[in-house]
């Protein structure tokens, strides 16, 4: 029974790549399932299994569909935040090389005095 319960999910599982095969897949599961069923209480054995349901394909797409969306949502929420440290990073890479060029210009200029004040 076990066995017949994990070829019904696989076969669910795989209903997007199968459309056709995967509910009759799913129908002969359940059939062997009620036989066996019928066949444990000629028996007086209690069987507590139940049927599965083959899984549609439009439930299946849907579902695939929506794990994209989700999937691309959180896509976009990493690459904005990458993008807003990116930003902050060149900003502060930016300033502190606005910072260095200022003070090698007032070094230049500082040195240009000192000559001009040496010439005088």
């Amino acid at each position: 029974m076990a066995r017949m319960d994990a070829v019904a999910g696989t076969a669910n599982a795989k209903v997007l790549l199968h459309p056709a095969k995967s509910p009759a897949v799913v129908q002969s599961s359940n059939q062997m399932a009620i036989g066996v069923h019928d066949f444990h209480e000629r028996l007086g054995i209690e069987s507590g299994r139940r049927s599965s349901e083959a899984r549609r394909w439009v439930e299946a797409a849907t579902e695939v569909r929506d794990k994209a969306l989700e999937t691309g949502a959180k896509g976009v929420d990493a690459a904005r935040s990458r993008g807003k440290l990116t930003l902050d990073r060149a900003g502060s890479v930016k300033d502190r090389i606005a910072d260095e060029i200022a003070e090698r210009a007032r070094r230049l200029r500082g040195g240009e005095e000192e000559a001009a004040s040496e010439a005088e």
